[in-house]
């Protein structure tokens, strides 16, 4: 190889090689981006999501819906017992390592699990947050309702309009996972799915007279119930029926005599605290009840998901069952099993073989 010809390859290898730490620099400046959670916290996360840690119900059941149940490395320890039988849909969640609850953490058991986001509920603790942000993990908080300021953090939050803040926020929330995961589209598919059902229940009780709607009341274990600034009053009202705890805030403790006052018509309890009907029914208290009197207690499926916070098969499917069971005649035509078919096969994988 001749003296110049030697030079020049030479050149040509230096350059390279001070060049890579700077192409190197790029790409993994390139492998981040940033994203606003539902906390208004501005969070870099890896560009390409793999593994997830999830400390918070409803985010688990999202990612099984948006197709990203592979991605879950960790889960939090109540999940079988506040969403029962989610591993139907993603058997692989029995078997998972369980590092923290909604507002505890074990750090070090999270950061053996490598994740590439840790997804916590809006009010985990603010330390909790710290000590896992503290350590290098992208920590997202989600609360699928719209609370701005000092009311985003609240697990009882005051709204101006409950039904506004929980559309808008769950579909924020959708949005914001789906976007993380790379499921964005399948995350556009099931908010399409979700509003479209809704307006079918709103035009049918749209026309029901105050005086003629349905008092209802959640019944939770140990004198528990949902009251105004949660997604279960809206619920109610979406499904044509009044919330009789509408006075009371948030989740809350009420008295037997409040109950009696107030006279439900009809009583619903939730799947995961099905027990409470049968205490209910068993109790003499409870006798003196309308809705006990006429048998109107009534055990929700679990697409119904009447929670504090919102699911979208509870705007698809929830709102719809609620006003079927509340005004048969109204929603005759409904087959229940084939409008949960419908949804569970697009967006859980298979038919759903539980109760309606």
């Amino acid at each position: 190889m001749s003296f110049h010809r030697r030079n020049f390859v030479a050149l040509v290898t230096a350059f390279a090689l001070w060049s890579l730490p700077i192409a190197t620099g790029e790409a993994s400046a390139a492998e981040t981006r940033t994203i606003t959670d539902q906390l208004n916290r501005t969070v870099t996360i890896p560009d390409k999501v793999e593994r997830i840690v999830v400390l918070q119900h409803q985010t688990l059941d999202l990612l099984v819906e948006l197709g990203a149940a592979d991605k879950i490395v960790g889960v939090l320890r109540k999940w079988p017992s506040l969403i029962p039988g989610l591993d139907k849909y993603a058997p692989q969640l029995a078997n998972l390592p369980m590092p923290g609850d909604l507002s505890t953490v074990n750090v070090e058991e999270v950061l053996q699990l490598k994740p590439d986001v840790v997804f916590v509920t809006n009010y985990a603790p603010p330390e909790m947050i710290e000590q896992l942000s503290k350590v290098g993990l992208p920590v997202v908080a989600i609360s699928l309702s719209k609370g701005e300021g000092i009311e985003a953090p609240k697990l009882n939050p005051t709204f101006d309009d409950d039904d506004y803040a929980y559309s808008e926020g769950l579909k924020t929330g959708i949005k914001l996972i789906g976007d993380i995961v790379g499921e964005s589209e399948r995350a556009d598919r099931l908010i399409d799915y979700a509003f479209a059902q809704r307006k079918l229940v709103e035009e049918r009780v749209a026309s029901i007279p105050d005086t003629e709607r349905v008092r209802l009341y959640m019944a939770n274990p140990d004198m528990s119930t949902y009251g105004s600034g949660k997604y279960t009053g809206v619920i109610m009202k979406r499904s044509g029926g009044i919330n009789v705890a509408a006075g009371v805030r948030g989740a809350t403790k009420v008295s037997m005599e409040d109950v009696l006052a107030w006279n439900p018509q009809v009583i619903f309890v939730q799947d995961r605290y099905a027990p409470v009907a049968d205490e209910i029914r068993k109790n003499a208290a409870w006798q003196h009840l309308d809705a006990v009197k006429n048998d109107r207690i009534y055990i929700t499926p679990e697409y119904v998901k009447p929670w504090g916070y919102p699911l979208p098969e509870a705007f698809a499917l929830g709102e719809l069952w609620m006003a079927k069971k509340l005004y048969p005649e109204r929603f005759a035509d409904i087959d229940m099993q084939k409008q949960v078919d419908a949804y569970y096969q697009q967006f859980y994988g298979q038919a759903y073989t539980g109760p309606n």
